[in-house]
């Protein structure tokens, strides 16, 4: 994947709902994905790949707090990770799980779980990681993505 690869998906117009639907969710993988990349490879396209995702998250979730907020945070959260602002980064993941759970987007915050997880396991937070995890376990299943669950 490219930054020309998501620019092209990016301006993409879409003529059903169900099309923009799929594509908000390409986006907002793509953002994450871009973020895990940089992480990686330390290649700064990535990283700007990520911010530009993350702020097209920002605008769509002017139109519609309840679907996208979560989204934003959990990709806010990820650029703060990438750039080492530890404690920012913390309280962006947390308010991702928080909007998540309350708007009831379960997989969305069993993926903010998990990547909170993995964030913490990463700065040795290893009691935080391990509640961040139980929590992502537990919302999988709830989701009933048993498979996932068992991989924590």
């Amino acid at each position: 994947v490219t930054e020309s690869v998501a620019e092209r998906y990016i301006g993409c117009k879409y003529d059903s709902w169900i099309a923009l639907n799929y594509k908000t969710i390409e986006t907002f993988i793509l953002g994450l994905v871009s973020f895990w990349i940089f992480r990686q490879t330390n290649r700064i396209q990535w990283l700007e790949t990520g911010v530009r995702i993350k702020q097209i998250m920002e605008k769509w979730s002017e139109t519609s707090r309840w679907n996208f907020l979560q989204k934003f945070y959990l990709l806010e959260a990820e650029e703060h990770f990438c750039n080492e602002r530890y404690e920012s980064a913390k309280l962006s993941y947390d308010v991702a799980i928080a909007f998540a759970a309350k708007h009831k987007f379960i997989v969305d915050e069993a993926l903010a779980c998990e990547l909170a997880g993995y964030f913490a396991l990463r700065i040795s937070d290893h009691s935080n990681s391990l509640d961040y995890f139980k929590m992502a376990y537990e919302k999988y299943r709830d989701w009933g993505a048993h498979g996932k669950a068992a991989t924590l």
